[in-house]
């Protein structure tokens, strides 16, 4: 054997020792195992759904109103490039400018959004129309097209093409980002896959009762985190008093823990026991376009006991000031009291963005958001730079309650928040759809079609025969070794899978060794009978098993759950069936070959 030879030894028998230790802990289980091998190999084949059960849930991304977010925020950008414009031709700088001045000039123009692919410009008068032109909409944003509606009102329109990319991607990014939050838990091969246009299948086998509650937390925290300021002066509120008191006397079960607070730092505000309850009113009001409201959970503390807590609204400025987007990290951290909080350490660009906000806005009160919920708001003392900010996650909750949600939200933030709303459509826990008995009788079904294919080679083939039977276990052994390693799951179709594949594997051996039998009907010696004949299968073996490879591609790509399962171990299988069976069983041939000199071959 030659140096070349050696090292392939080596590397077939590092391989057959790593397989047998990923799939001894499933076949003997890991309490018979030394702890030392415990250490090194602890995986052991997990089941389907189908098998054992699990949790299925579907969601749906709202691309709708991902793009109608985006439009707002265009609309904003051309409101600030409105004002840098008007500024500039009274030979002033905008940055410069004192929120009075820059809200006169922003008001000569009102930006609205009607519908989630269009963008409504109507310029106060022509003037500023003949002032600005309609360049700086057409280069805004070149996804859009602007058309005309009179000579002083302007649509944005979005392209379709971009909506269907806007809409693939966002559903994409949200595939990926909760296939990352589930992974993130260890849990066995989620099965996270696109279904439709916009919805997301999430199949997750074996999960306990009580992991399935804090898998549906964590999926569910669309986590986008926001800074919008305060709008302190407004009497929004205020001027709702009449609509709250009749709404309370028409619904005096469902409100009336509701309440008017009119003397406040952060401007009037309305509070309530509950935010379903601030919600079911506030639908019924009319928000301004350039505003938005945010909910606050407020927990009076009364030395270490929190006395009350209630809901309460604060009314916002539209307009997002800085995003998660500009998140470099999320860590837990601990205040002097041993409490944990979230720390965010923004970016460089976030940092400065952050800290002129701060320098802008002395004097005012800033809300920093996740999702539609302020969790503080509070006022701006000084300039902030360092670009850090602290989120406390409610102090009501027991200690340990508290630090898994700040590791939970820590988690979600450093993964990133969804491009889209998500939605849930459905929420199933899925029992085993396999009793035991059923279960048993397709393990019996693989053991009984191994056997028989076993003792049909080694009985026709003879003693190649019998190298072909330990190719083919090692075959089986390390289909079994893949999925242990990849985390996968075995559903009853991939058990079906496993054994179309030895099936295809010893099709594969019955090609070579007939052509090896011509071969020695022709004259030829043993070696250059083995040698000719792997040579002449070889390409057979491979077209064979691509077009079989073919259908198992378009079945992992457009199906789910236990039919996915067939397609993934048909494939492992199609892999390992051709090595073991053009490489592994040669390799034994060689073996057997150059112990002695043979002149004959039994086969």
């Amino acid at each position: 054997m030659g140096k070349q030879g050696k090292f392939s030894a080596v590397g077939l028998w590092l391989l057959v020792i790593i397989t047998i230790g990923y799939t001894l802990p499933t076949f003997v289980g890991a309490s018979s195992l030394p702890p030392w091998f415990n250490d090194m190999f602890s995986s052991k084949l997990n089941y389907g759904l189908d098998l054992q059960g699990g949790l299925e849930l579907r969601y749906t991304v709202d691309w709708k109103k991902a793009i109608a977010d985006n439009g707002r925020k265009l609309g904003d950008a051309i409101s600030s490039r409105l004002v840098t414009e008007l500024a500039k031709k009274d030979n002033k700088n905008a940055d410069d400018l004192p929120r009075e001045e820059w809200n006169a000039y922003a008001a000569r123009a009102d930006i609205s959004v009607p519908d989630y692919t269009a963008i409504r410009v109507k310029f106060a008068d022509q003037a500023t129309v003949d002032a600005l032109g309609t360049q700086l909409l057409t280069e805004i944003d070149l996804r859009y097209e602007v058309v005309p509606v009179d000579s002083t009102t302007f649509d944005l329109m979005l392209l379709d093409v971009e909506a269907a990319n806007i809409r693939d991607e966002a559903v994409k990014k949200t595939r990926q980002l909760i296939s990352q939050r589930v992974e993130a838990f260890g849990l066995v091969d989620p099965d996270v896959r696109v279904a439709g246009d916009s919805d997301i299948v999430v199949q997750i086998p074996g999960v306990g009762k009580d992991q399935m509650d804090v898998v549906r937390q964590r999926i569910g925290q669309t986590a986008q985190l926001t800074f919008r300021m305060v709008d302190p002066n407004s009497s929004f509120f205020s001027n709702q008093k009449g609509a709250l008191d009749a709404y309370k006397a028409k619904n005096p079960d469902r409100a009336a823990s509701l309440e008017l607070v009119t003397q406040s730092a952060t401007g009037p505000y309305i509070r309530g026991a509950r935010k379903s309850e601030l919600l079911r009113f506030l639908r019924e009001v009319d928000v301004p376009a350039d505003h938005t409201i945010g909910f606050e959970l407020v927990e009076v503390p009364d030395g270490n006991l929190i006395r009350e807590k209630f809901w309460r609204t604060h009314f916002l400025f539209s307009k997002v000031e800085l995003s998660g987007n500009h998140l470099a990290r999320a860590q837990v951290l601990y205040d002097e009291k041993g409490v944990p909080y979230v720390s965010l350490d923004l970016d460089a660009e976030g940092a400065s963005l952050f800290a002129d906000l701060t320098e802008k806005n002395v004097g005012e009160y800033m809300a920093i958001m996740l999702d539609e919920t302020v969790n503080s708001a509070p006022v701006i003392n000084e300039k902030i730079p360092g670009g850090r900010v602290k989120i406390t996650m409610g102090g009501s909750q027991g200690p340990q309650r508290v630090l898994s949600d700040s590791r939970s939200l820590t988690t979600v933030l450093n993964q990133g928040a969804y491009k889209a709303p998500v939605y849930k459509v459905h929420d199933h826990e899925v029992g085993a759809s396999l009793g035991h008995d059923s279960v048993q009788a397709g393990k019996m079904s693989l053991a009984i079609g191994l056997l028989a294919v076993v003792i049909f080679t080694a009985l026709y083939y003879k003693l190649s025969g019998v190298f072909a039977v330990m190719a083919l276990i090692f075959n089986v052994l390390l289909i079994v070794g893949l999925l242990v390693s990849f985390n996968s799951a075995l559903t009853l179709p991939g058990m079906a899978g496993i054994i179309l594949t030895i099936g295809m594997a010893v099709d594969a051996n019955i090609i070579i060794f007939e052509r090896i039998r011509e071969e020695v009907r022709a004259g030829k010696d043993p070696r250059a009978a083995v040698d000719s004949g792997y040579s002449k299968a070889f390409m057979t073996i491979v077209d064979a098993n691509i077009t079989t490879a073919l259908a198992g591609v378009i079945l992992l790509n457009y199906t789910s759950g236990p039919i996915r399962g067939f397609a993934v171990t048909l494939l492992m299988g199609i892999v390992c069936s051709v090595f073991t069976a053009v490489y592994v069983c040669r390799r034994i041939f060689n073996w057997y070959l150059e112990s002695q000199q043979r002149q004959t071959l039994s086969i």
